[in-house]
């Protein structure tokens, strides 16, 4: 059995006194930083997001971390930068077929709607890329070259455009394929 231990009443909280010293000059920076903080605007304010409720267009994504970099720069020399929503599923034009289950599909519709109710977007851009996991699940046998996997993806691509266009003929659709060196290839243009 464990004893039980008293502990003085100065100190009710536990085993160590409180430690209420703090240097000045460690206050007085505090201070000092803290009264800078105040001066400055929030990262999340109005003035910093523009125009909060309206985006220019829902990008569609794979979830491969290896083509973030290239496509939000492709994304701020085409004049969305930071514009725009972004969903992300593995193979993205390929989770429109239902791959690798159902769910893919009803989210990306849920999001576009949402997307467009909420932020008004005019266009839908989609990546697919070069070395694609969830492609190569699709599509066992390997790819002869760059550029037939790349005519792969673009018959699942243009399936996706035909399918957003079709329920949204109003939405402009992109299509791109992004190559392993970053290179972003234009598929097709919808609308």
């Amino acid at each position: 059995m464990v004893k039980p231990v008293n502990l003085p009443d100065c100190y009710p909280w536990g085993c160590c006194p409180p430690n209420h010293t703090l240097p000045r000059r460690h206050f007085l920076r505090g201070l000092v930083a803290a009264g800078l903080l105040v001066g400055l605007p929030s990262m999340d304010s109005p003035a910093d997001l523009g125009n909060s409720s309206q985006a220019k267009a829902l990008v569609l994504s794979c979830i491969d971390f290896r083509f973030l970099e290239y496509q939000h720069s492709f994304l701020g020399q085409q004049g969305l930068a930071q514009a725009y929503d972004w969903v992300a599923l593995a193979g993205a034009s390929l989770a429109l077929t239902g791959f690798p289950h159902p769910a893919e599909v009803e989210t990306f519709w849920d999001q576009l709607a949402l997307s467009k109710q909420l932020h008004n977007i005019g266009r839908v851009i989609i990546f697919d890329h070069q070395d694609c996991g969830a492609y190569a699940q699709a599509n066992p046998l390997p790819f002869g070259d760059r550029q037939g996997e790349e005519n792969f993806h673009a018959s699942y691509l243009k399936q996706a455009g035909a399918k957003i266009r079709e329920r949204y003929p109003d939405l402009i659709v992109e299509l791109y394929f992004i190559e392993l060196t970053g290179q972003v290839n234009a598929v097709a243009s919808l609308g």
